[in-house]
């Protein structure tokens, strides 16, 4: 096996729970990093037999066996451990396109980089990348950073790195890909979407009565609304490149589900229920 100095001194961060079915084709593309970390929720699968055949750095999630509450405590723990100053995160089902990981790799290898934090573009593609969807707009996260930067992770649900106003910002284009399921049925979806939106709205603080109008009302009918003209515009449209229509009824019932669970946590902390 090479050596870490001849590999790209960066980190990457995987969080996985029976995963054994994406795991490897995940790792293939992380081929010449320095450092994968995978954090294992307790999987009975193959999961763990693959992280260690390429190698990487094994860890528990903090409540191993359990569903994760804290997405931000998991990503966190697996920056902790890091070994190098970058670090780029990665879902177990997602893969980094060849480009990206050149970009990153010369990225890494410069003693004076340009930025600290970059916003990376990512794909969306069916579930064996076959095809990559056609969107209205590109779409970029703050994935790859130093931690030079003071990055963390914050939210318990659609986690997000966290860093200083003063810290530059770059832009990759090269991008990651994020597959949609594409056997992903409404019952599924719905189990999932209720028990991330149930924890998301436990933990709501609303500071008075027009942050709770526009948090719970106002973000969740202006959504659902541009999905409503999204899924109309790809049923017109019919072309086998645009995201499945079905996908944008899911976001329209996850916004249904919001006002709802925010509603509720509104009126149990004025004491109404």
């Amino acid at each position: 096996m090479e050596s870490n100095q001849k590999k790209i001194p960066c980190s990457v961060g995987i969080l996985t729970y029976n995963s054994s079915a994406t795991l490897e084709r995940a790792l293939k593309s992380l081929d010449g990093f320095g450092e994968v970390i995978i954090s294992d929720g307790g999987s009975t699968d193959d999961t763990l037999a693959i992280a260690r055949k390429y190698g990487c750095k094994i860890i528990s999630q903090s409540n191993s066996g359990h569903p994760i509450t804290d997405f931000s405590l998991e990503r966190n723990r697996t920056l902790d451990v890091s070994s190098f100053d970058w670090f780029f995160y990665l879902d177990s089902d997602e893969v980094i396109s060849p480009e990206l990981r050149n970009e990153i790799e010369h990225i890494a290898n410069n003693p004076i980089p340009e930025h600290l934090v970059y916003r990376v573009r990512y794909e969306k593609t069916s579930q064996d990348f076959a095809i990559r969807y056609k969107t209205a707009k590109q779409y970029c996260q703050n994935r790859f950073f130093n931690k030079k930067s003071g990055a963390r992770f914050k939210k318990r649900m659609h986690e997000r790195i966290a860093f200083s106003e003063n810290i530059s910002v770059g832009v990759i284009e090269a991008p990651w890909y994020v597959p949609l399921d594409d056997q992903l049925d409404f019952g599924t979806y719905r189990k999932k979407i209720e028990y991330r939106i149930g924890i998301m709205a436990d933990n709501a603080q609303f500071r008075g009565v027009w942050h709770f109008i526009h948090s719970a009302i106002i973000i969740p009918l202006t959504e659902a609304m541009k999905s409503c003209v999204k899924m109309l515009y790809l049923l017109l449209r019919g072309d086998s490149r645009s995201i499945p229509p079905r996908y944008e009824l899911y976001r329209i019932y996850s916004q249904w589900i919001t006002m709802k669970k925010l509603t509720r946590r509104y009126l149990h902390q004025h004491k109404v229920l």
